[in-house]
């Protein structure tokens, strides 16, 4: 029997009168339970009440979601999707109709194949100036800009620039927007195909030039979407992707303690050596050999999972980290052109010894924190990636709880109520993390295991007092919880996009 039968069926034979008593001669008759398979889809309900008589309907879960009208007179239908549920477990959740609950059951799903990263030589994907797209890009992964509301698809896989290959399951990019004259609201990207989710991939709303990077899981025909709130031109460039195969040099995630590897200010680190000071110089390129580090144990791998934090005493047109002895990409990994404290988190390729290099077109500092790294599975450490619907974890604006100065709050990521298909026992989660400081000055913010010692490591940085959103690859601790730490007055809103695991 298919799912949209097995629906209808239950709908009928679970259909119960349900009464609002808020108004003479109306009542709302909506079926009390739903059944739903673990494919979920598209599906909808009858809602049936007097003529004239008004309607209302919320949902109360981000894997249960309203696709159309939600308020209505008279009879009407309702349109609900609901996601696949790729856990173990069947879930519920409801929907309320004026005051009148419909719960909805998803039967358990077979969980998602897990996923290995595969390195590749970084590419510039997309290019919207055309000044700049001397490569050739066409189509939507060209010129002209996103216009203000405009929504563009990219099949990656048939980029004329980039070889991505069409096994890819989901994408490992950077994402640089720069904005019209009405800043960036925000822009959001996602799996296309799918509804477009409540998050947040990038936010610029003063225009200034920001970079953050992003895990995208592959939608349809390996296709992503993006959404812009304005105008905006907008470049991604890519550096790995992950797929179903252990072959072909598949790598597992190691989450590490997160750990300063580089800093080049002088007043933070000294005697001057190989991972310190001095600053860089204009169209500086220095070489960076993780493992040889004595300020944190890295092991030789194929790529590492870092934050880059750029301290420019003035602008900063790019700084660009890639592997060792191969070619100067045509990419950029962080900037600053108006010469604030930037952080941008990334996931970078290494050479054969674990050698990264590392390009400077300005004169600046900079920072290198690690939280992990890419290697073969050895059995039993190694992490796999696993995608799930994107999700808003904790929204302290929606709360209306702000940090205060200087304060750690736990989050239960495996149990918040805005997310769904993240297992209790997740060892670690691709995030994105925005700080809303109402202009106030912010100078870090840090994520890391609950339970565990703050590191000496930050994730985002807002010493103008602007919004800024960054993303981040956080081991999980006791109880899959991570602990978010902002060091002045904040809002946070920290969002999922899959999460890591055996």
């Amino acid at each position: 029997m298919s799912d949209s039968l097995a629906n209808y069926l239950s709908d009928w034979a679970n259909w119960t009168d349900l009464t609002l008593s808020g108004a003479a001669n109306c009542s709302v008759t909506v079926p009390s339970q739903v059944s739903v398979g673990s494919a979920g889809g598209q599906l909808s309900l009858n809602v049936s009440t007097g003529s004239g008589c008004p309607w209302l309907a919320s949902s109360n879960s981000a894997w249960l979601l309203l696709s159309g009208a939600k308020a209505g007179t008279g009879n009407g239908t309702l349109a609900y999707r609901v996601s696949a549920n790729t856990t173990a477990t069947a879930r519920t959740s409801t929907l309320n109709v004026s005051g009148q609950t419909v719960t909805v059951t998803q039967s358990a799903g077979a969980p998602p194949n897990k996923l290995y990263f595969h390195t590749m030589a970084p590419c510039r994907v997309m290019e919207t100036r055309a000044l700049y797209n001397f490569e050739g890009r066409t189509g939507a992964f060209g010129p002209p800009a996103l216009n203000t509301g405009e929504t563009r698809t990219l099949n990656l896989p048939v980029s004329n620039v980039c070889n991505i290959p069409a096994a890819a399951r989901a994408y490992v990019v950077n994402v640089t927007a720069i904005p019209g004259a009405n800043g960036l609201g925000y822009a959001t990207l996602w799996p296309a195909g799918e509804p477009q989710p409540n998050v947040w991939s990038i936010r610029s709303p003063d225009g200034q030039v920001v970079a953050n990077s992003q895990i995208v899981k592959a939608g349809a025909n390996g296709a992503i979407s993006v959404f812009v709130s304005h105008a905006t031109d907008m470049l991604i460039d890519i550096s790995g992707y992950y797929d179903e195969s252990a072959s072909n040099a598949g790598l597992a995630f190691y989450p590490l303690t997160p750990c300063r590897v580089i800093d080049t200010r002088i007043l933070y680190r000294s005697p001057a050596g190989p991972f310190g000071p001095p600053s860089m110089g204009r169209g500086e390129m220095r070489k960076f050999q993780f493992p040889a580090t004595p300020y944190c144990a890295v092991p030789n791998a194929a790529a590492y999972s870092v934050t880059i934090t750029a301290v420019p005493p003035g602008p900063l047109a790019y700084l660009t980290a890639w592997p060792d002895n191969s070619t100067q990409p045509n990419i950029s990994s962080i900037n600053s052109f108006a010469g604030r404290v930037l952080a941008n988190s990334i996931i970078v390729p290494a050479s054969a010894n674990g050698t990264i290099d590392v390009f400077t077109y300005d004169a600046a500092d900079f920072l290198v924190d690690i939280n992990g790294y890419y290697a073969a599975d050895d059995g039993q450490r190694g992490l796999f990636y696993y995608p799930v619907t994107q999700c808003r974890a904790y929204d302290s604006v929606a709360l209306g709880s702000p940090f205060p100065d200087e304060t750690m709050r736990t989050i239960a990521v495996p149990t918040a109520a805005g997310c769904s298909g993240i297992p209790a026992n997740a060892q670690g989660y691709a995030l994105n993390v925005t700080a809303l400081p109402n202009e106030n000055p912010m100078p870090f913010l840090t994520a890391y295991p609950a339970n565990q010692p703050r590191p000496n490591a930050s994730i985002l940085n807002a010493f103008q007092g602007q919004i800024v959103t960054n993303s981040a690859i956080v081991p999980a601790g006791a109880n899959g919880a991570i602990d978010v730490y902002a060091y002045r007055r904040t809002d946070v809103v920290v969002e999922v996009s899959g999460y890591f695991g055996r």
